[in-house]
């Protein structure tokens, strides 16, 4: 099997939400988009093109695109010195989780980079009796805003926030006879003419609209890292995870930090609770002459490989 490589590009339109554990009255926000969101948005988007006057076939179209495409995670980027540089997370021993600027010396701690990333908006629940506000039900939920935010101490000007991630897809498809076949050329065909998504949470009040504002394929590698693209699943190799990779395997030598995923598909529990390492979690016994290498998943999870 072998795989094409893409990179995309996205400008945020709108903030984006994409919620994480709570912490009080304050609905927190990741800093990148998981690959399993952008499936999502993906299909959503597809299946409702397709669709005509009928009933979105979402089950369908997402269970195509997963066996036609893999997604990495989206990071924030800006655009300096004509090229698009991402934001990348680090975990570095006695500092933390550190965001680094691609191919660059820049590093920020996780809470000067969320203070210039983030922003929050104010909401509450409404008693209808009354039209007032509910008493206790104040929250403020964090947002990806579509600018960077000044910041006095690193002397940045505002710019526009941009999302950066890559898509492999399959190359194999032409080797498939039949309607299948052309069912899947098809669905590659949607995606790469899909320009605008909604993607995250409260998209019905205006949230999570990007659009992608870049395409290329002259990319060889992903965030800078090598690739295998001619593996079942597409592999990456890094001392980094830039995405969740489920514990065990061999991960002994692996620091950093750990979430208990799990998620539901149509009504029903689509993975069981796991623990994860999260992305920018480290191998340490990662050398020069013994790279990790990492395959991504129909899910988006990253899994450790053998070297062979």
């Amino acid at each position: 099997m072998s795989w094409s490589l893409f990179r995309w590009v996205w400008r945020l339109e709108a903030p984006l939400f994409i919620g994480m554990s709570p912490a009080g009255a304050l609905n927190r926000c990741r800093p990148y988009v998981p690959a399993r969101a952008l499936w999502g948005a993906v299909t959503a988007e597809i299946a409702r093109l397709k669709s005509g006057e009928s009933f979105p076939n979402y089950e369908g179209v997402g269970g195509e695109v997963k066996r036609s495409c893999r997604f990495t995670y989206l990071f924030p980027a800006e655009k300096r010195d004509g090229r698009f540089l991402a934001w990348l997370p680090k975990f570095e021993k006695e500092k933390g989780l550190r965001w680094c600027l691609q191919n660059s010396d820049k590093s920020l701690s996780d809470r000067d980079f969320r203070r210039r990333l983030l922003d929050s908006r104010p909401g509450t629940a409404i008693v209808p009796e009354s039209d007032s506000a509910l008493e206790g039900s104040l929250r403020h939920t964090e947002c990806i805003g579509p600018w960077w935010r000044d910041s006095n101490s690193q002397g940045e000007t505002a710019a526009p926030v941009l999302l950066l991630g890559y898509v492999f897809l399959n190359d194999d498809l032409h080797h498939e006879q039949g309607e299948k076949f052309h069912e899947q050329k098809d669905i590659l065909g949607r995606l790469r003419a899909v320009e605008t998504l909604f993607i995250g949470g409260d998209t019905r009040y205006g949230l999570g609209k990007i659009r992608r504002i870049d395409e290329s394929s002259n990319d060889t590698a992903v965030f800078g890292k090598p690739v295998r693209p001619d593996r079942e699943h597409p592999e990456i190799g890094s001392d980094i995870v830039l995405g969740h990779a489920p514990e065990g395997g061999g991960d002994e030598g692996m620091q950093g930090a750990k979430e208990l995923l799990g998620g539901w598909d149509r009504g029903s529990p689509w993975k069981e609770g796991k623990l994860a390492w999260a992305p920018g979690s480290c191998d340490t016994n990662h050398t020069d002459e013994k790279p990790v290498y990492w395959s991504i998943d129909r899910e988006g999870y990253w899994a450790r490989r053998d070297d062979r």
